[in-house]
């Protein structure tokens, strides 16, 4: 038999466990309906290349019950987290922690509940079944006009996973619908990566609705050299009328992350701008999936996505720009940018455009290379060691990306993790 068949069959028995042990905890028999379309999945579907790492991942470990597992040291998140003044959400081990987490404030209404919405925009892939399957409840968000209240304090929604034995894998499924309506609000999504070994699976649905703003931050960080996890998000976002939505992404690798981003223009006059910043190290792998699709006249998009890799490490940059027939006067972009810092390190960059109207602007530009020796040299000839001229080239390839974040606090604070993680100083203080 096929190993990949056997492998599939292992993994699913996995699975199959995993339920009878959670299955008090699911609601009603939709949990159950879910794991059989997970089944059904499994059968039909090949094995990409991201599926295998995950499957890998899974068949040499004991998948176990996060049921079971507590927060470990309260003072050791707390330290982690950005100083900021905002409305805060804890995901810990697996569900919402409301002993810490600001459920009942003035600014947002948070509800936890056991009904599923689902849509058929996009096609969904092995992450998404996973987290329909295993998630014990949904968790909305309604980010609506609250009366009296002429400011919003961020939402920051922090992912924290803690405490389990070697060779044990805990899997953390979370699904979120988030609901933004005529306001402007802040999001700030922080996952913050711990030696553990676990698998931190995230299905969110952003719902962006007529004449509202956002910006959205996501934020991966480490504070660890060993970093034995898996991270997936899987994004939703549709837009409608006359929506000003800006993106911000800072993913500092574990040992894999695989992120899907699917948008879906349902408006007019609607626009986003969508920047992210990858790191990645050792022998890690970072896959990134954005698929973009205008439906409708008169809307933009530009996209700018930058990387570092260093290591024996592989980032994999997937993009689909697709521009359908009634999305007249559209305005697309969609740019790569790419530093390799070792010989051994590689990058995949595959960018698509899709476009069925004639009446449209779009582009798209790949660059990768490595750090400039000759600017190397002009640097040094002006007294610059060679250590301080390298950072001062790496860093300008970063700084204009992190400009963009209007926060200072957690733009500081990103900046540090971000030298820490690829060892340079932090040279500016000097000039």
């Amino acid at each position: 038999m096929d190993m990949s068949v056997l492998m599939k069959d292992n993994i699913y028995n996995k699975f199959k466990n995993l339920y009878k042990l959670n299955k008090k905890y699911f609601y009603f028999n939709k949990s159950k309906t879910d794991l059989y379309k997970l089944k059904n999945f499994l059968k039909k579907e090949l094995l990409y290349d991201n599926q295998k790492l995950l499957f890998k991942y899974l068949n040499n470990n004991l998948l176990i019950n996060s049921k079971s597992l507590p927060i470990n040291n309260n003072n050791k998140l707390f330290k982690l987290l950005f100083p900021i003044d905002a409305v805060i959400l804890f995901f810990i081990n697996g569900k919402i922690n409301k002993k810490f987490s600001n459920i009942n404030n003035k600014y947002y209404k948070i509800n936890i509940n056991y009904t599923n919405h689902n849509n058929n925009f996009f096609k969904k892939n092995i992450y998404h079944y996973l987290s329909e399957s295993f998630t014990k409840k949904n968790i909305l968000i309604d980010i609506n006009h609250t009366k009296n209240i002429n400011s919003k304090k961020p939402l920051y929604i922090v992912y924290f996973n803690d405490k389990n034995k070697k060779n044990e894998i805990a899997i953390f499924n979370y699904r979120n619908f988030i609901y933004v309506k005529n306001i402007f609000s802040t999001i700030i999504e922080h996952y913050i990566n711990t030696d553990k070994l676990y698998i931190n699976n995230v299905y969110n649905t952003f719902i962006i609705n007529n004449n509202s703003k956002l910006e959205h931050y996501t934020f991966i960080t480490n504070n660890n050299i060993i970093n034995n996890n898996f991270c997936s998000i899987n994004n939703e976002f549709i837009l409608y009328n006359n929506v000003s939505y800006k993106k911000y992404d800072v993913l500092m690798s574990n040992q894999y992350i695989n992120q899907n981003n699917n948008f879906k223009f349902l408006g007019e006059k609607t626009k986003l701008v969508y920047n992210s910043l990858s790191f990645s190290k050792n022998s890690n792998i970072i896959n990134i999936n954005n698929y973009l699709e205008h439906d409708k006249k008169n809307s933009c998009s530009v996209q700018i996505h930058k990387a570092v890799t260093l290591d024996q490490s592989i980032i994999n940059l997937i993009g689909l720009l697709k521009i359908n027939k009634h999305a007249i006067k559209t305005n697309g972009q969609l740019n790569y940018s790419v530093l390799l810092l070792n010989k051994l390190s590689k990058i995949n960059i595959q960018p698509y455009l899709d476009i069925l109207n004639n009446d449209v602007k779009c582009t798209h530009s790949v660059f990768t290379g490595k750090i400039n020796y000759n600017q190397i040299f002009f640097l040094r000839t002006r007294g610059i060691s060679l250590k301080k001229s390298y950072s001062i080239l790496l860093i300008s390839f970063i700084l204009d990306s992190l400009d963009e974040i209007s926060n200072n606090i957690i733009k500081n604070e990103i900046l540090q993790k971000i030298l820490c993680y690829l060892s340079v100083e932090n040279i500016f203080n000097e000039f």
